[in-house]
């Protein structure tokens, strides 16, 4: 707000709804002189009438479906990532081609928002990348959030926000100690993993030794040190966690030709709310196609199947999975995954029965268009092509996590931009 206030106050012009499609190059200088960009209203679920802004001053209302932006000294690329955009996350995590994963923040930011638009269009001009291997260093990168029933799982929006509506509940907070009153299955109704271990740990990420983000006590760390390149020290490091890899992996559900995943699903009962506490009432939880209750296990797989817009095959197997699962509880251990010692174990058989979500959000984007010092987009043979800047997710190479990363990147970029030489 802040920003956007200061921006607005010193006569910056501001236009909303709309999507940057392309650049626009002068063939002759090669100079990027100008951007295209669609009109993509965003509308409120129900709605044919655009979003306002809070603040209206220095708004451009402008609805042609194409515009074609020209720019008096140069164009700064601050886009987004490319969070939202299945295509290219697999690249880092073939997995995460599943479109039914969305980004952090997902009914803030909108379904236009973080699709890699900087990356297509930079490369298309020879920019080049870098950095692109740094989304495997972090653990949140992709990751499932504790906040279940709800797509956007990274964030926990109340009624009377602005964009509430997108996501038509909040959620409710699950731990690993919840799922201990749960089971969490698969588009077909099966289970993949130890449940109480599942949101315990990320599918990537690396630690000092000792399992910190920095240097643990007891851990002998010296700036410069040849021995924290060691074997036995960059072992240590890694710290990957195999709960994502089997939540995500191909099933029996994943046919051709995209072979998807498909939603997950934490399964409990009414001895779960009891004995959990749980708030299932609105707007924790609401009939959004990421919540359902039902009297019986079949009719709770039928609404699943009827009801979630990515569950493209029916899910058959959960009676069956329930049954086992109430099995290995009389038993007192879990042949397939091993629960029992690390929580009790709790059967499945009081209606009502409940289905809640579980989402997987891709966070950051640490990879993208190749910058120097002074921001400029630097092309493939080591030159910056003229007239254009990048930052924040747009580019690659920083490895910073963060709103820092975007204002420095802006107030560097900006600076520069702004004594190029008007065109």
């Amino acid at each position: 707000r802040c920003l956007e206030f200061s921006a607005r106050e010193k006569g910056v012009q501001i236009m909303l709804h709309r999507h940057f499609d392309d650049l626009i190059r002068d063939e002759t200088t090669g100079r990027i002189i100008g951007v295209t960009a669609s009109y993509t209203p965003r509308m409120l679920p129900g709605s044919n009438t655009p979003m306002q802004s809070y603040w209206q001053n220095g708004n451009i209302d402008e609805t042609r479906e194409t515009i074609y932006i020209r720019a008096r000294k140069a164009v700064i690329l601050g886009t987004g990532g490319h969070v939202g955009n299945p295509q290219v996350r697999s690249m880092f995590y073939p997995a995460m081609r599943e479109p039914a994963w969305g980004p952090s923040g997902q009914a803030l930011i909108g379904e236009h928002a973080a699709d890699a638009s900087a990356l297509k269009a930079g490369l298309k001009v020879g920019a080049n990348l870098a950095g692109m291997q740094q989304n495997l260093s972090y653990g949140a990168t992709a990751h499932s959030p504790t906040r279940l029933a709800t797509r956007d799982a990274y964030t926990d929006m109340y009624p009377g926000h602005p964009t509430f509506p997108f996501r038509g509940s909040t959620g409710f907070a699950a731990n690993a100690n919840t799922f201990e009153h749960f089971i969490a299955v698969n588009q077909v109704g099966k289970r993949f993993f130890n449940d109480m271990d599942l949101m315990r740990g990320n599918a990537a990420g690396t630690n000092f030794p000792g399992g910190n983000n920095v240097p643990a006590r007891g851990v002998d760390i010296v700036q410069g040190d040849w021995r924290n390149s060691s074997r036995d020290h960059i072992r240590k490091m890694y710290n990957r966690h195999a709960g994502l890899d089997a939540a995500l992996q191909i099933n029996e559900g994943s046919e051709g030709p995209e072979y998807f995943s498909g939603p997950l699903w934490a399964i409990f009962d009414e001895g779960a709310v009891e004995r959990a506490e749980l708030n299932l009432t609105f707007p924790w939880v609401a009939d959004n196609g990421y919540f359902f209750s039902a009297d019986t296990l079949e009719e709770l797989q039928a609404k699943i199947n009827a009801g979630h817009k990515y569950q493209r095959v029916p899910m058959t197997h959960l009676s069956d999975t329930v049954a086992r699962w109430n099995g290995f509880v009389d038993a007192g251990a879990d042949a397939d995954f091993g629960r029992g010692e690390d929580a009790p174990m709790h059967k499945i058989e009081r209606p009502k029965f409940y289905a809640a979500s579980i989402v997987v959000v891709w966070h950051d984007s640490y990879g993208g268009l190749r910058i120097n010092g002074k921001c400029q987009v630097i092309d493939m043979e080591g030159q910056p092509i003229p007239g254009l800047y990048a930052g924040c997710e747009a580019s690659g190479g920083g490895n910073q996590h963060g709103l820092g990363r975007g204002l420095v990147h802006a107030y560097i970029a900006g600076t520069h931009a702004a004594a190029e030489t008007a065109m």
